[in-house]
């Protein structure tokens, strides 16, 4: 079965008459209902003669015209039910630009110049709402979204979004704390997208040095620099034609940054020490624990990058506000685990079902997925109880908080010159000295409990050793 309808009538909005001809005969060529209009004067002619039951299921409209500008156009077409879904074409695909698309209602910005086939893909692959087609979300996220488990009101418009957001090649970013699932996402997203076919690269910005980023995302030639003794393909190129999944990162180095904004431009990359560009075609998905406002702030993270990378936010809630998916998440991670480590373990006692549900979670789903490995792998029976999943002395019903400390706790010793650094080394110190003592030493939940990624917290762990 076809999970993707196909809309049926397009306007397509264009002064540039070449472009505008072109589009429409290849969507007509693909059974589309086309109509174009070469000015927003005709385009708002068009729209005004079509009812409710005629609308436009896709508005295709050049962001820069004689007469105006897009955004006007579509949010008044989206407003008035003129129109089910809008996408921006422009020649300059800057922050600006995108941004005052999204405002405006458009579901992705595609970049001129472009191949034909990219727009017929799009457009074929656009579920269309509101138009009576049969409702097949059961069955669309059995197929794309099998992983992503639980009946949450905040992980159902999660995977709303992800549905929606599928088919086109906005950037998403999906923050969340660490173990709640952000690959997961990015792979549905990937697996229900027109890229599907294609490579789904996935990079951790955290656990690559800083020295080798670079190379890393952008590939290399031979003799770019000591040891490189053989050209070697980025991640970037890696992923062409297909989906590139930065995770964490917050923790990309700055002038990565810089060079991932223009890549996302552009279209284009430039391997260290080679002096030709190579035109790439990729989607990214990005995903973060940090807060990448504050980090901005703070001047470790580039604003404009941010404004490019969120486009399409997604938020995912931790499982300690999930607690009615915490059983069936269980019980898959049963299932796999026993079937995989061929244990008989069959279920859960009720004592074992009442410490998942009232255990805070501060590892989210990634915790709950290691706690049940392990009970499966070291039961002795056939059904576990609280004792086999050793949660008793760590049960919460919320995640443990680092105390608020106060400026005397700041203060340096007796003959030691009061500095701005000195009081923030010291309350890092004393926060961080909280969170391993709250987890008994478990660094990945101390990174957890202090928003930080584990390698960021075993380096601040060495700098004050």
């Amino acid at each position: 079965m076809n999970l993707r309808a196909e809309p049926t009538r397009v306007l397509v909005v264009d002064d540039d008459a070449l472009l505008l001809k072109t589009v429409e005969r290849s969507l007509l060529r693909m059974g589309f209902e086309v109509m174009g209009a070469d000015s927003l004067a005709r385009a708002r002619e068009l729209l005004s003669h079509s009812s409710s039951s005629s609308s436009y299921d896709v508005l295709l409209c050049d962001f820069h015209l004689g007469d105006g500008t897009a955004p006007e156009l579509v949010r008044s077409a989206l407003a008035a039910h003129k129109a089910q879904a809008a996408y921006c074409m422009t020649g300059d695909a800057s922050c600006a630009t995108v941004v005052a698309a999204m405002r405006a209602g458009c579901t992705d910005v595609i970049e001129k110049p472009f191949e034909t086939s990219r727009i017929v893909a799009l457009l074929t692959t656009h579920r269309v709402a509101g138009k009576g087609a049969e409702d097949h979300t059961g069955e669309w996220r059995r197929q794309f979204c099998p992983q992503i488990i639980g009946e949450h009101p905040r992980l159902l418009d999660v995977i709303r979004v992800i549905r929606n957001v599928a088919a086109t090649s906005s950037t998403v970013l999906v923050t969340g704390e660490s173990g709640t699932g952000k690959e997961l996402v990015a792979r549905a997203i990937h697996d229900a997208s027109p890229r599907a076919d294609k490579p789904f690269v996935a990079l951790n910005c955290a656990a690559i040095p800083e020295a080798l980023f670079e190379a890393e995302l952008f590939g290399h030639s031979r003799g770019a620099f000591t040891n490189a003794v053989a050209a070697r393909e980025g991640h970037l190129l890696a992923a062409h034609g297909g989906t590139l999944f930065l995770d964490e990162i917050g923790d990309m180095p700055l002038p990565a940054q810089a060079k991932l904004l223009r890549v996302l431009q552009e279209q284009r990359i430039m391997p260290l020490g080679s002096d030709r560009a190579v035109p790439i075609n990729i989607r990214v998905v990005a995903a973060t624990n940090k807060d990448l406002e504050t980090a901005i702030e703070a001047g470790n993270f580039r604003a404009d990058l941010y404004f490019r990378i969120s486009v399409i936010p997604i938020s995912l809630p931790p499982l300690r506000e999930r607690t009615e998916d915490i059983m069936p998440l269980a019980r898959q991670f049963l299932e796999q685990t026993a079937a995989q480590a061929q244990r008989p373990v069959v279920g859960f006692e009720a004592s074992a079902e009442r410490a998942l549900c009232e255990h805070g979670w501060p590892g989210n789903i990634r915790e709950l997925a290691n706690t049940i490995e392990r009970a499966v792998v070291l039961s002795a029976s056939g059904r576990l109880t609280a004792a086999d999943l050793g949660l008793s002395s760590r049960r919460h019903k919320t995640a443990p908080q680092v105390p608020v400390l106060s400026l005397k706790d700041t203060m340096p010793d007796v003959g030691e010159p009061m500095t701005l650094r000195l009081a923030l080394d010291s309350v890092e110190r004393k926060l961080i000295e909280e969170a391993l003592e709250k987890t008994r030493g478990n660094r990945t939940e101390a990174a957890v409990l202090l928003g930080l990624n584990r390698t960021t917290l075993i380096e601040k762990i060495r700098k004050f050793a």
